[in-house]
């Protein structure tokens, strides 16, 4: 019987990235998501986001009762490293009541033919 496990989510945005363009051998930067219920969790959460070297912004989301942390941190598309940073960073929202969301990436440097 084949494997028949699904890609991960992170493979799937690292093929789009790709198929965008991108060379996956290039440092790229990414921004990741993290939603809190207040401001002082959201705050809270970016001591533990800055010891991982994580450049932190904090911004007010759609709502009076959500914040948004942008973690920005340049490093190469490697799957597993994102799957790695993703348990790291749900560890992080869940302690503050939070949620991890996802990344996102723009094309860093176009692969050469």
């Amino acid at each position: 019987m084949a494997d028949s496990a699904a890609p991960s989510k992170d493979a799937l945005a690292l093929a789009q990235l790709e198929k965008g363009g991108s060379d996956l051998a290039k440092l790229h930067q990414f921004d990741f998501l993290l939603h809190f219920p207040t401001q002082r969790a959201a705050e809270r959460s970016t001591l533990m986001l800055e010891g991982l070297a994580f450049a932190t912004r904090v911004e007010r989301g759609k709502s009076d009762t959500e914040w948004l942390v942008h973690a920005v941190k340049r490093l190469y598309p490697v799957e597993s490293d994102l799957i790695g940073l993703r348990e790291k960073l749900d560890d992080i929202a869940r302690q503050y009541k939070g949620a991890y969301t996802g990344w996102k990436a723009k094309v860093a440097e176009y692969k050469q033919n």
